[in-house]
């Protein structure tokens, strides 16, 4: 029984997981497509200046906003399907307060930081105004709460034409600003156009599901007077909230850096070339959207061997996975990078390469932090990035003071590794305990009576 439930786990992980690759290959279509343009316009360097500024942004609305996302599925998912209605909209309000106060915080932050550090940066100042204004933008980029609806409801398909909207957008915008032949801040405005668009399509569909799937009206005053406070709530939201700022950081930083040090045009030789090694592992990342539903039912039903079955097969389908991206990599990586930038990059083709290790690396952590994060050890992830950002900026400082974006590369796939051998090890810890505590436990021996 353990095995079937396991393959039909599986196979919805599949299932909900190809809807959302199909979706980030159009994505990726358009990318190809709005970012050629994009450089043609504004040139190398201004491409880079642009890639500085949405760096900036998207590690400000990162490292600011609460991932109300999880708290929605760790939480709501029994009441929503046990209809307690009245404890789900409590948990939807905390997770709405969550999403605007964090955006209003990220934008202030956001502001201040530019004000701040704009000229350590290496910004004019007409890249610092911009810069300001642009960060407006962060009080739209969190869209936690509508996001956990579309993964507790499962509706995948959504999410997926809602992203497909917001890169259409960004490609039409692209499209006209090349054919009139706009300067930066029109890219930029079409950048921050597509953060609105997302917001509100998000919000319009969240709202339309819960009404359409709860039969009672969500009482407005939760979101300014909760009436109860959920145990637990804030731990799990605050740790994975400061997980993935931890992973932001390690994501943004090294762009800053590059571009701080060696100028806008490394900056953005270096963040095209990780985006193209992600946006071909793709594939094997998004499966986590689809693993943290199949996950909990898995904690909540105690079914251990249904678990364990579910990620066999998932590390086999990502392992298969790993030797297509590295293939891809490894032959077409330095003709993908010259296309997109139309500037030929000196071994292009290695530094794809090695970008690509690290991306494979994060591939195999994958299903590894979703399982400690059902399972209570939200710390130990925690714990586990701490490490790894500890370790990281020494070594990324040196080996790009040495190597430039080669060092920053090297960097990446060292903090990777090391990621990757924490969670591994925890993981395989908390399985052994799981199965040594639902081991049955032999009958007590009967006492010896001497004759």
């Amino acid at each position: 029984m353990s095995q079937e439930k396991g393959k039909t786990a599986f196979s919805r992980i599949i299932s909900n997981t190809s809807i959302i690759v199909l979706g980030r290959v159009l994505n990726a279509v358009c990318s190809f497509i709005y970012i050629p343009w994009t450089v043609q316009t504004i040139g190398l360097t201004g491409f880079g200046q642009l890639l500085l500024i949405t760096s900036y942004l998207m590690l400000v609305s990162d490292i600011t906003h609460l991932h109300s996302w999880q708290p929605l599925l760790h939480f709501g998912t029994s009441s929503y399907k046990e209809k307690n209605h009245r404890e789900f909209h409590q948990i939807l309000g905390f997770c709405m307060r969550s999403d605007f106060i964090s955006g209003l915080t990220g934008m202030i932050v956001g502001i201040g930081g530019v004000m701040l550090f704009s000229r350590t940066m290496g910004w004019p100042d007409t890249l610092r105004t911009m810069a300001e204004l642009t960060a407006l933008t962060i009080l739209v980029m969190n869209r936690g709460w509508p996001v956990g609806v579309m993964r507790m409801m499962s509706k995948f398909k959504v999410a997926t034409t809602i992203e497909l909207a917001g890169t259409l957008t960004r490609t039409i915008g692209s499209f006209i600003g090349f054919e009139l032949g706009k300067g930066l801040p029109y890219f930029l405005a079409v950048w921050g156009i597509t953060q609105l668009v997302l917001f509100l399509l998000y919000n319009t569909f969240g709202i339309y599901l819960v009404r359409k799937n709860i039969s009672t009206s969500f009482p407005l005053q939760e979101l300014f007077m909760p009436t109860v406070k959920i145990r637990g709530i804030w731990k799990l939201t605050l740790g994975t909230s400061f997980s993935e700022i931890l992973e932001s950081f390690f994501k943004q930083i090294s762009t800053l850096l590059i571009g701080a040090w060696m100028g806008a045009a490394d900056a953005a030789i270096f963040r095209v070339a990780t985006q193209i090694t992600n946006a071909i592992a793709k594939p094997a990342t998004m499966l986590i959207p689809a693993i943290y539903p199949e996950f909990i039912r898995f904690r909540n039903e105690r079914d251990w061997q249904g678990f364990r079955q579910t990620m066999l097969r998932i590390m086999g389908t990502i392992a298969l996975l790993s030797v297509l991206v590295l293939g891809v990599s490894l032959n077409f990586g330095s003709s993908i990078l010259d296309y997109m930038l139309h500037h030929h990059s000196p071994n292009g083709g290695a530094l794809i390469s090695i970008l690509a290790v690290s991306a494979l690396i994060d591939v195999a952590v994958v299903p590894l932090e979703p399982l400690l994060t059902v399972m209570g050890k939200v710390y130990s992830v925690l714990r586990a990035k701490i490490v790894t950002i500890i370790l990281y900026m020494p070594v990324l400082l040196v080996l790009t003071h040495f190597m430039g974006i080669w060092g920053a590369a090297l960097a990446s796939v060292i903090a990777s590794a090391v990621m990757f051998l924490w969670c591994s090890i925890r993981a395989a810890t908390v399985f052994a305990a799981v199965y040594a505590s639902e081991r049955p436990k032999p009958p007590p021996s009967e006492p010896h009576i001497p004759a």
